[in-house]
């Protein structure tokens, strides 16, 4: 049974995929300058107060949820085996992190659409986002074996992360099963993209 505050966290998580919802329909039919705050809160059935209770900006109400946090990745990635090589290590992973998506994939297309159509929305949050969830996950890849330095690290990391981006908005548009799209994915990376 749900407590009190666990009942307040999900009507609050509730109400602000709401808001985002109401932000994205908005930019997908009537354009991004259309989606003010003033619009997506009188679509969203609520004050623009009570919008800068749930968003700092439109921007971030039009900006998909993390799907994972570092924390939930490194702590994947540790309770791997200490031997396991770190390409295998982080295949796992975005396999495990692949099948959370499951439930919200469908969730996830208005997101895609409307950042293929604004790109430059979508590389604000982005490069911020990126780069701190880049620099936490560098020391626990470095200590994984097989890994020779920074570099390799780096390359990694942003080899893992490009798999499995491609694979979700693969999967997003009708491709298939993100797992298989992930599998396919990391076998391209391990064969160096040689199709045999």
């Amino acid at each position: 049974m749900e407590s009190p505050q666990e009942r307040r966290e999900r009507r609050r998580a509730e109400k602000r995929q709401a808001i985002r919802n109401a932000a994205v329909r908005i930019a997908l039919d009537q354009g991004l300058e259309a989606a003010t705050v003033e619009a997506i809160s009188a679509a969203a059935d609520i004050s623009p107060r009570t919008f800068f209770n749930y968003f700092a900006s439109k921007e971030e109400a039009l900006a998909p949820v993390p799907l994972w946090t570092p924390e939930e990745f490194i702590e994947l990635l540790s309770a791997r085996p200490a031997d396991e090589p770190a390409f295998q290590s982080l295949k796992v992973v975005a396999r495990a992190l692949a099948q959370r998506l499951r439930p919200v994939m469908a969730d996830l297309k208005p997101f895609m659409e409307l950042r293929n159509r604004y790109p430059e929305l979508a590389a604000k949050a982005r490069a911020a986002d990126e780069t701190k969830l880049l620099e936490s996950l560098l020391g626990a890849v470095r200590s994984r074996p097989g890994v020779t330095g920074a570099l390799h690290a780096r390359l990694l990391v942003v080899a893992t992360f490009g798999a499995a981006a491609s694979a979700v908005q693969e999967s997003v548009s009708g491709g298939g099963p993100v797992e298989e799209l992930i599998e396919e994915a990391f076998t391209l990376l391990e064969n160096g993209f040689r199709l045999s």
